[in-house]
């Protein structure tokens, strides 16, 4: 039997003072809600913590989300499962009132990793998934124009069957083109679980955690033998050398306590084990 652990993150980046608090608040009720469902299993946990999130209106995922250039909410999400590396994405989603949900049933159904736009909607709506209209994910125009610091929110958990998942879900970045996908539904950039070696989640630009291959590359550094707390703090180092680009990662190792790095003002988080 593992020990069950779960980490949770609200984002990575510069949060205003009168936000602070409230955003922490945010993570810790999604730990909370993750923690309560780890009896299911590692999937159950980390897809709850961060459904949760996704209606958070402080935190860049689902209601609240920042806005691209266009005005608009485009929502991106990812899952993965570390027993035997299944994945699902969904990407530019407009009227899919919980991303993660879609991303689940894209790794169930199996045929592919990633679906985008209108037929990842179109997929959605043939599955059962909730649809609602876009404009609910508008809460504050004038603060989500101006959203900086939550780029992503995320959840790693392990279960007491030793068993890794890891759940990722965003609004991007604010200004981005429309149809612009970051890493968050991308395996091996923004997320990746490995039951042999642990689950990583990062946040922050997107473009650079691509570009890296950011969290495959953390995956490998913990199956050469190095220890969690090292693995997040040296991805943030080279993130921040190679990239110049600000984020933060999260990591549950095969054995061990969860471990969290940033090199941004805050990055709300909270953990479980």
């Amino acid at each position: 039997m593992a020990r069950p652990a779960l980490i949770v993150h609200g984002g990575a980046g510069p949060v205003p003072d009168s936000e602070r608090q409230l955003r922490q608040d945010a993570v810790d009720r999604a730990r909370d809600a993750g923690w309560s469902r780890i009896g299911g299993g590692a999937l159950p946990a980390a897809v709850a913590a961060v459904r949760h999130m996704e209606d958070e209106p402080l935190l860049n995922a689902g209601i609240g989300a920042c806005l691209n250039s266009d005005g608009e909410v485009e929502l991106d999400a990812g899952v993965m499962l570390g027993a035997d590396l299944s994945v699902g994405g969904a990407a530019c989603l407009r009227d899919v009132r919980h991303p993660v949900d879609l991303a689940v049933a894209v790794m169930e159904d199996g045929r592919h990793v990633l679906l985008a736009a209108a037929g990842a909607s179109r997929f959605a709506r043939e599955h059962g998934i909730e649809m609602a209209d876009p404009a609910i994910f508008i809460t504050d125009r004038k603060r989500q124009k101006l959203l900086e610091g939550a780029d992503t929110v995320g959840a790693v958990a392990r279960d007491a069957e030793g068993h890794l998942a890891v759940a990722v879900s965003t609004g991007g970045r604010t200004g981005k083109l429309p149809g612009r996908i970051g890493d968050s539904p991308i395996p091996g950039a923004g997320f990746y679980a490995d039951d042999r070696f642990g689950a990583v989640c990062g946040t922050g630009l997107g473009e650079a955690f691509i570009r890296l291959g950011l969290a495959r590359l953390m995956i490998i550094e913990l199956q050469h033998g190095m220890d969690a707390a090292s693995v997040a703090k040296g991805a943030i180092d080279y993130l921040g050398k190679a990239m110049q680009a600000s984020g933060g990662v999260i990591v549950i190792p095969r054995d061990g306590s969860p471990q969290a790095a940033f090199n941004t003002p805050a990055m709300p988080w909270a953990m479980a084990e």
